[in-house]
């Protein structure tokens, strides 16, 4: 019986000091695990400032100031033999360059290197669909009884920079030609369209690629 008691005895010992030793051992496992969380934030302030530098870089462009332009610099240009003399160049506020094609002066404008080009109604269709519409057309020369005689088309990157240089331009444009052929033979807004259009959709039936193949949209016309 002694022994018994003894045995028994020695087996409660085993087993609390196994107890003790699976309780420790828990301890020792879960300590690390309570080091993890200064580690994630770390990653969490490291990646913060990429996401307070993403930017739009159209926004950042827009929030620049365009520089303003004035009608004197304006750069004018025409295509050789496009438009009769008296109105494809008028001289007395800007210089004004001839091109000896349509595709020479649409990558001209293209390359920003012309603010408005003076040419009839095909070539300024022409030149629409060869600068993939970054054309707007202002005005249009038209004496009574005759073909229209050729329109204004202005760049959209100067027309959305500087609107009021344009106004100014169409003004200024309107006195000089009228000086020039002796009478008033300006068209601005809806009476500008319908010429034009007309003017345009004319050579299309003769012939579509004199035109670029396309007819142009109706916001190609600027209606003030």
């Amino acid at each position: 019986m002694k022994r018994s008691r003894q045995v028994a005895t020695l087996l409660m010992i085993l087993s609390l000091a196994l107890g003790l030793a699976s309780c420790g051992g828990s301890s020792a496992t879960d300590a690390p695990q309570a080091e993890e969380a200064p580690v994630e934030e770390t990653t969490e302030e490291q990646e913060a400032p990429e996401a307070q530098g993403d930017e739009d870089p159209e926004e950042a462009d827009d929030a620049q100031p365009k520089e303003a332009v004035s009608v004197e610099e304006l750069r004018l240009a025409y295509v050789e033999g496009s438009v009769p003399d008296d109105v494809a160049c008028v001289e007395g506020t800007w210089g004004c360059e001839a091109y000896g094609s349509v595709d020479a002066l649409a990558q001209a404008i293209i390359a920003g290197n012309v603010d408005v080009a003076v040419v009839s109604p095909d070539v300024a269709s022409a030149l629409y669909n060869a600068t993939a519409g970054s054309l707007m057309a202002v005005d249009a020369v038209a004496l009574p009884d005759e073909p229209l005689r050729c329109t204004s088309v202005v760049s959209l990157p100067l027309f959305r920079s500087n609107p009021e240089t344009v106004v100014s331009y169409v003004s200024r444009h309107q006195e000089l030609v009228s000086q020039q052929v002796g009478q008033d033979c300006f068209l601005t807004g809806s009476p500008m369209q319908n010429a034009l259009a007309s003017a345009i959709s004319d050579a299309y039936v003769e012939n579509p690629s004199s035109v670029g193949g396309e007819l142009p949209p109706d916001n190609f016309y600027f209606l003030g």
